[in-house]
């Protein structure tokens, strides 16, 4: 996390940063030193639905149209 007087990052970073990619997208990646393989299933870290979806777009397009 960083964060300043008018914004925050939040984030994930090295070794972390990889695992995440690794589940959030469905990749494969070595398990072990013994070079076996393992293909893991997609499971997004952050998901919205399409409610959701709408809700977000809704506010966004709001706070443009007021600005």
């Amino acid at each position: 996390m960083k964060a300043t007087s008018d914004q925050i990052e939040v984030g994930f970073f090295g070794w972390v940063a990889r695992v995440a990619r690794v589940h959030q997208f469905g990749q494969h990646e070595r398990v072990d030193k013994k070079e076996v393989i393992y293909q893991y299933p997609r499971r997004p870290l952050l998901g919205l639905n399409m409610l959701e979806w709408k809700l977000v777009r809704h506010s966004l397009l709001h706070h443009l149209q007021s600005s």
